[in-house]
Parts: C-alpha cells; structure tokens; sequence
C-alpha cells in the first residue's frame, strides 16, 4: 500500500461515502474504487462495506484507519519539520484534557499558548483520561494531561502537579465541613455515586480504600460529571471528585451548596506523550512543560 490509497481510504471513511469523498478529493469515484479495491487485495481483507445509506469500514477497516490516521499524520509532521526554521517554534500541536481537568487549565492554556507560542495552532480535545492516553499512542494527538496511576507502555510522563481529592456531600446529609478533612476509609458507609473501574479516578479510591482493607460497591457508576454532582445537590448520593472538578463550588459557597471535605488522598497530574512517536519541532521537549 501506499500513502496515497491511505488518504484515499481515511477521506472515505471520514466522509462515509465515496461521492462526498470523490469531490473532496477531486478524484473520479471510479479511481477511488480501483485504488480500494487494489489495498483490499494487498491485505487480503475486506475494508468498507458500501450501502445505500453510505459506505462504512468493517471491523479490518477500523483497525486499518487507526494506523492510517498516525502514519499521515506523521508523514505531515515530517514535512512540515524539514520545511520550517529550527529557530521558529510553530505549526500545528494537539493536547487532550481529560473533562474534568478541562476547566481548571482550558482558558489558562489557550491564553498562555497565545502569548508566547503564537505560531502554535493549538487543538484542544477533551474526553476520559484512559482514551485520551490511546489517542496519544495512536498518534492522533501529541500528548494529554491525565494522571498518573501505573506505568503504560509506549507513555512518557512528565510531573506536572499534584491535585487534592474531595468528598462530596448533599448539605442536608448531616456531613459537616472539617477543618482536618476526612480520612478515605470514612466513606466507606456512605451511599456513593462513582466513576467507572476503568477511570483513573475510581481506581485512586479502591487503592485508598484497599489500603485501609476496605471493599466497596457505589450504589452506581456514573462516567459524567454532570450527573455526578446532580446526584449530591439533589441528596440522593454523596460522590468523590478532585479539585479540578470542583472549582466552581469551591469559590462560591451558599447554604444549600453541597458540603465539600478533603480526603487523605491526592493524584499526581502528568503530562503524557508518545515514546516512539516524536512530537517534531512544533513542541520541542524544552518547550511543551510550560503548562506547568
């Protein structure tokens, strides 16, 4: 295969259909057509299966976009690299920022980026931390904020803070603010609302708790943030979250807003990029830790 059967078989399966990707491309559907079918031949597999309602990539097609979308990704990179002056740091760069993170650094790093890489064109994306970190070894971002919990093969971490973590409580529950905070092993009795096992978050709480030889189960797993502090203000569940997550609340307190107390258990946030997949002068290693 070829590069230019790669971009051909992305633009189709990003548009879903092989007229939309034919004007896009300016190519005539039939070189299209010949150009997939040669890449079906030469991996042996099918790649999209086409409908009346468009063209969709089968289980081979999603595996082979995934790489397609690194490779020219990289192959732009690469050009873009020789092209550009060493002494002028510019150029397209991507950062993930896990949903509740987005908050506390969004605004700050868009305004920071600004200032002082103007020739960066900074992309924002914002999701689960642990999809996040695939799509950094996948190459379609260059790096994420996320947080550090165990190794992961292929990521570079580098340190960037370490974040406090809260308990979450509705203000008509009887939990009062305490000046000391609360130990983790504290909640175990109280109705929670969780993250999923899969989320770094959940997984900080189990080994708090595990620690203190303590099992639970929540009452549910919530992945949205939203819900999550619904489920206190409304006072059918108290909830763990991080600072990040809680800024609004912790700069403005009412009667009715819910009562928030430490933990005696933190995250260390940390800046993940790709240990085979070079970041290009666009964001040399000197440069991508002002975040900090």
């Amino acid at each position: 295969m070829d590069l230019r059967q790669l971009k051909y078989f992305v633009k189709i399966v990003e548009q879903r259909s092989m007229s939309r990707a034919s004007v896009e491309l300016s190519v005539a559907q039939s070189a299209l057509s010949l150009q997939i079918s040669s890449l079906e031949t030469r991996l042996h597999q099918k790649l999209l299966t086409r409908r009346s309602t468009g063209v969709t990539p089968t289980e081979a097609g999603k595996t082979l976009y995934k790489h397609a979308v690194a490779i020219l990704r990289q192959v732009e990179r690469a050009a873009q690299d020789v092209e550009r002056s060493a002494a002028e740091v510019g150029g397209p760069a991507s950062l993930g920022l896990p949903v509740v993170v987005q908050d506390l650094l969004a605004i700050d790093l868009l305004v920071a980026a600004r200032a002082r890489l103007p020739q960066v064109r900074l992309h924002l994306a914002e999701g689960m931390s642990y999809l996040l970190k695939e799509m950094v070894l996948q190459g379609r971002l260059d790096m994420t904020v996320t947080y550090q919990f165990e190794p992961s093969p292929g990521i570079v971490e580098q340190p960037l803070f370490n974040e406090m973590i809260y308990l979450v409580s509705p203000a008509e529950s009887g939990i009062r603010p305490r000046h000391e905070g609360m130990s983790i092993a504290e909640v175990a009795t109280l109705p929670l609302f969780l993250s999923s096992r899969q989320t770094g978050m959940r997984r900080i709480v189990q080994a708090g708790l595990a620690a203190h030889g303590i099992n639970i189960e929540p009452l549910a797993e919530v992945d949205s943030l939203r819900t999550l502090v619904d489920a206190v203000e409304t006072g059918n569940a108290h909830t763990i979250l991080p600072a990040s997550a809680l800024q609004k609340h912790l700069k403005s307190r009412t009667d009715r807003s819910p009562v928030i107390n430490s933990l005696d258990i933190s995250r260390n946030v940390v800046l993940c990029t790709s240990e085979h997949l070079p970041l290009g002068s666009t964001l040399p290693p000197s440069t991508i830790y002002w975040t900090t």
